[in-house]
């Protein structure tokens, strides 16, 4: 009986009949990124010439030169930068193999530096910090709350909670919570003295609470209509603010027209005290999300609060959208 093939080392790979070692791989890329066999050999505590020769076996062995060796240079050929970005890949790929077991069973714990938008934090992230620090009582949690857009990896921060209309985070990794209604309201009172407002042109001009916008813009609020067209309501600001609890309460009292979050604006609607406006048209949705900075094998700390965040804020969202369009309803209804 034919005896079975021995099991071939986890660190090889073939080529042809040949194995390779996946390690001169990441001894290629230490060479590379220290310039030299000498520093690449007191990097990774390794004599320079046994580096050289694992290299020259490497380059042997795929039948290609990587490197343009001189006694006083060291070059990169073309084809060893295109095997260079392949094995960068592959040893980051290794690394963060090795956190994700070893961060396995690991227990959050540390500093966790988070960043919200004041509004944000309030309408969302309270009702789920304290489950999170109750649940997780050795992290310490710094959290920022400021609406400006911080820049994740320059600051040092480990996560960002945002909203946008568009998510445009290409080079963070994104963790989406569902889409935050947006709706234009009114009180009452404010409708008696200035309305009816039933349609596009009868909210032009009309007094309103806002954002603050760019030098030389108007602003401005974007409204879709029941066939897909897309129309702009331009307002006059009496109030410009990133807060929108304030926006919120500006226009409880009565003073303007604003656009809120439902979120924040849906136990007013229900008790009469704010109605919407235009339920036929449709404002673009803001998507809530949190942005962390690599696909790395992520710290304790950082997997349980996004995954904390997925669970309760997906809930919280499903139950709001839910919540929205049966007001939605009631409003078309009159």
């Amino acid at each position: 009986m034919q005896q079975p093939a021995p099991a071939q080392s986890p660190d090889l790979a073939m080529r042809g009949n040949s194995p390779v070692d996946l390690n001169d791989f990441a001894l290629f890329v230490a060479v590379v990124s220290h310039g030299s066999f000498s520093a690449a050999g007191r990097a990774m505590s390794m004599p320079k010439s046994r580096i050289s020769r694992r290299i020259a076996d490497l380059e042997k062995r795929l039948g290609v030169r990587l490197l343009q060796r001189s006694t006083r240079a060291m070059h990169v050929t073309e084809v060893g930068a295109a095997f260079l970005q392949h094995c960068e890949a592959m040893t980051h790929a290794a690394r963060a193999a090795m956190e994700v077991a070893e961060h396995a069973n690991a227990r959050p714990a540390g500093r966790l530096r988070v960043s919200c938008p004041v509004g944000i934090a309030h309408l969302f992230l309270a009702p789920v910090i304290p489950k999170f620090l109750d649940r997780y009582p050795d992290v310490r949690l710094d959290l920022e709350l400021t609406n400006r857009r911080v820049d994740v990896v320059a600051e040092g921060f480990d996560v960002a909670v945002r909203v946008r209309t568009v998510v445009d985070d290409s080079q963070l990794i994104v963790r989406s919570f569902g889409l935050s209604e947006q709706v234009l309201v009114a009180s009452p009172r404010f409708i008696a003295a200035h309305g009816p407002f039933e349609t596009v042109a009868s909210l032009q001009g009309q007094v309103g609470i806002g954002l603050g916008v760019s030098m030389g813009e108007r602003p401005a609020w974007r409204v879709t209509d029941p066939q897909g067209a897309d129309e702009s309501i331009e307002y006059l600001p009496v109030l410009a603010t990133d807060d929108v609890h304030l926006i919120w309460q500006t226009v409880l009292a009565g003073v303007g027209i604003a656009r809120l979050p439902f979120n924040l604006c849906a136990e007013s609607i229900e008790k009469g005290d704010l109605e919407i406006l235009l339920p036929d048209h449709r404002l673009a949705p803001h998507q809530l999300h949190a942005v962390f900075p690599s696909r790395r094998g992520l710290v304790p700390a950082v997997r349980a609060l996004i995954d904390l965040l997925s669970q309760e804020l997906t809930q919280t969202m499903t139950h709001a959208n839910q919540r929205f369009s049966r007001l939605l309803e009631a409003a078309k209804r009159g």
